[in-house]
């Protein structure tokens, strides 16, 4: 199974602002569970990769098993 790599685009950690691509939402992600995903709460969808790019210039990756 090939995995969707999603990009959710962080501005702010707290409060916590983020832009959810298109994918993204297709795929599960929303504004209710995004936050969760990033403090490591919750899981994305299994075969979904989150990329998170933080305002930083660093990346994120969470990937759901």
């Amino acid at each position: 199974m090939k995995e969707i790599e999603v990009t959710v685009f962080v501005y702010k950690e707290d409060p916590f602002e983020a832009h959810i691509s298109a994918e993204g939402v297709e795929v599960g992600i929303n504004e209710k569970n995004v936050h969760k995903i990033f403090k490591g709460y919750e899981n994305p969808p299994k075969g979904v990769v989150v990329k998170f790019k933080l305002p930083n210039g660093e990346k994120k990756f969470v990937r759901g098993e």
